[in-house]
């Protein structure tokens, strides 16, 4: 009877190990283009339109705190007036700054820092997703299916929108370097007082 107990736990765990292998060769990348090629390309898609906007909005707030930070160095002095716009646009760093300026100083570059390090992590999440196609998409071993046509189609005018939000994302990084530069810039002049 023991012998029968053994042997049921024996196929058991092999049959459970062959179930996690399978699930984690169902979710490779090189399968899923394979298999699924027009879902695959969708779903990369989907991702890139909905970073794209949220890396565009991360690059402008760097942009406009590298603004405030120039040009708080540039007019440092006891005369600056509070404005409503940067009130509107900075509203704890505008508030605070007239009474404390050195936290202000610092403060603004630590958060500066943190906008650009989520900026360049969204942006090496897209960049990882796109290194994944390889152009290359073969749609299943049933060459002489008529719906293959379709599926080529949809994944080459698919391709040529991967294309845009790639040559977007050139761009974004290309922004992004420069404002790390002058991030860095103004973190090495620091704050002057």
């Amino acid at each position: 009877m023991s012998l029968n107990s053994f042997t049921v736990k024996k196929f058991l765990l092999t049959a459970g190990l062959l179930i996690v292998l399978g699930q984690g060769l169902w979710q490779l990348p090189e399968l899923q283009d394979y298999l699924f090629p027009v879902e695959h390309v969708e779903l990369i898609l989907r991702r890139a339109s909905k970073e794209c906007p949220i890396i565009e909005g991360g690059l402008i707030m760097l942009n406009a705190r590298i603004d405030y930070l120039t040009w708080f160095q540039a007019h440092n002095g006891p005369d600056q007036k509070v404005s409503a716009d940067r009130l509107l646009a900075f509203p704890f760093s505008e508030a605070i700054r007239p009474l404390a300026p050195r936290y202000f100083w610092h403060i603004n570059i630590y958060l500066a820092h943190k906008n650009r390090a989520k900026v360049e992590r969204k942006l090496r999440h897209l960049d990882a997703l796109f290194k994944n196609i390889n152009g290359d998409f073969r749609v299943g071993s049933a060459h002489d299916s008529p719906a293959i046509p379709a599926k080529t189609a949809a994944v080459s005018s698919s391709m040529k929108q991967i294309k845009q939000f790639q040559d977007q994302c050139i761009h974004y990084n290309a922004k992004l370097i420069e404002l790390t530069k002058q991030l860095a810039w103004l973190e090495d002049n620091g704050y002057k007082k």
